[in-house]
């Protein structure tokens, strides 16, 4: 990429971030919590057709189905539109509306004439497909460009916490608005608003260029989070030109260790969704939690353990050969599922070994991104997330399922045997890591330009 002026500098000083720095980790944060949360409402959804009348158990799994391949194979025409046109911020903010507008679709198919219309809720599941498959991607690329190399790891941390977060939060969230007084079905329009609230304020906050990136001297590696960069400037409201000469084609992307890492994402997310689906039915019907608030503590916790592991793999990425932290990270998943089912019950053993397995399970969104960020051209860097978030990790996300249900036979009581293949396949993936290029820690790739 040629170089030119850099933009405005972004950076924090040597005591507190920049107001620029502070403004992007906070909407594109708010973005990330909004995205996960409501994609809470998916399986929601289907909870709430299993009690309606006429819903079957297929159409359930045609939404589900449907919805995760959209979600999916969406995000590559997303990235690649993104890195042709720039508006990084104008998308995220249609990605959120896509996924309020699909509550308002899920919310008709369940209100209207009484009865479940089969075809909105299809639609509803294009639609929240369509709008899931914007935040990762696009989120990811506005702070990779615009934070060092020695901060990013952290700054994707700290935003993935907050995708953490939003699921934590939305499913209690969701039965406190519903116990004020209007049903369950009417507070998913109530959410339907307030997502497409969020994304003006997030289409608003965004609107403002991003710099790129330069290296820092070692002694500012702790406190300056980023920087004006030796490249062209990248604005999230409007275009970003192309470099001079240079092809836009995937081919180009698709190195050794773009598609290894793909591939490891694809793998450890078919293990780790294939357990955290069926969590709270194993807990259920071999542990004999019941649906009660002990089931929903559980998932609470599993879920909570992403909030503290995404800021704390973030900094390890900034300090460490990412390809071992990735590797940690796989095994202390494996280990923390190994350790669940070495337990009994349901009681404070049980709730700290599934906290310590969604410790490391949910830290994925800052090590994987983070490494994408030193495999590619600055300028592709929405299509790579796209290849190896959407098409590696929410692949994985809708095989998952699907795998643990084949592992169990049929039976429940096979779960315990589900889970463990399971969590040795997540150690597998270890195997991987040496497929990917060793970056030096701060790297400075030719490739950024």
């Amino acid at each position: 990429m040629r170089r030119s002026d850099p933009g405005p500098i972004i950076e924090t000083g040597r005591s507190a971030p920049s107001p620029h720095a502070l403004r992007l980790i906070t909407v594109t944060s708010l973005a990330h919590f909004v995205n996960d949360g409501v994609v809470f409402f998916v399986p929601v959804i289907g909870d709430l057709l299993a009690q309606a009348d006429h819903a079957s158990a297929v159409l359930i799994t045609a939404m589900l189905t449907v919805f995760y391949v959209f979600s999916a194979g969406v995000g590559i025409g997303v990235g690649l539109v993104s890195d042709a046109l720039g508006r990084r911020g104008t998308m995220i903010a249609l990605g959120i509306t896509g996924l309020a507008v699909s509550l308002f679709a899920f919310y008709l198919a369940l209100s209207v004439h009484g009865t479940v219309s089969e075809a909105l809720v299809i639609v509803g599941a294009v639609i929240a497909g369509f709008g899931s498959a914007f935040y990762h991607p696009l989120g990811a690329s506005v702070l990779q460009l615009s934070f060092t190399d020695a901060a990013r790891g952290r700054a994707l941390g700290i935003n993935g916490a907050f995708g953490s977060l939003g699921r934590t939060v939305y499913p209690a969230l969701f039965f406190v608005v519903a116990a004020l007084g209007i049903t369950k079905v009417d507070t998913t329009a109530v959410f339907g608003g307030l997502s497409l609230l969020a994304a003006l304020g997030i289409a608003f906050g965004l609107r403002a260029s991003v710099t790129g990136e330069r290296s820092v001297s070692p002694g500012d590696d702790q406190r300056v989070l980023a920087t004006a960069a030796e490249a062209p400037r990248y604005d999230l409201a409007s275009s970003t030109p192309a470099p001079p000469g240079g092809s836009r084609g995937l081919p180009r992307l698709l190195n050794r260790s773009v598609l290894a890492l793909m591939g490891v994402a694809f793998v450890r997310s078919v293990a780790f969704i294939g357990i955290v689906s069926w969590v709270p039915v194993y807990l259920t019907t071999q542990r004999h939690a019941g649906v009660s608030g002990t089931l929903g503590t559980a998932v609470t916790v599993m879920y909570a353990g992403g909030i503290v592991g995404q800021p704390v793999f973030g900094i390890l990425a900034d300090r460490f050969d990412k390809r071992l932290v990735l590797a940690l990270d796989s095994l202390g998943s494996a280990v923390g599922i190994f350790a669940f089912l070495g337990t009994s019950g349901h009681g404070a053993a049980a709730m700290l070994t599934l906290s310590l397995f969604g410790f490391f399970t949910f830290a994925s969104f800052p090590l994987l991104l983070s490494l994408v960020a030193d495999y590619v051209p600055r300028d592709r860097s929405a299509t790579a997330n796209a290849l190896v978030w959407g098409l590696g990790s929410t692949g994985g996300q809708a095989l998952g399922p699907l795998v643990a249900s084949l592992l169990m036979l049929g039976s429940y009581a096979r779960l315990d045997l589900a889970f463990g293949v399971l969590g040795g396949l997540a150690a597998a993936t270890v195997l991987g890591t040496p497929l990917l290029a060793r970056t030096a820690r701060r790297a400075r790739m030719p490739l950024f330009g």
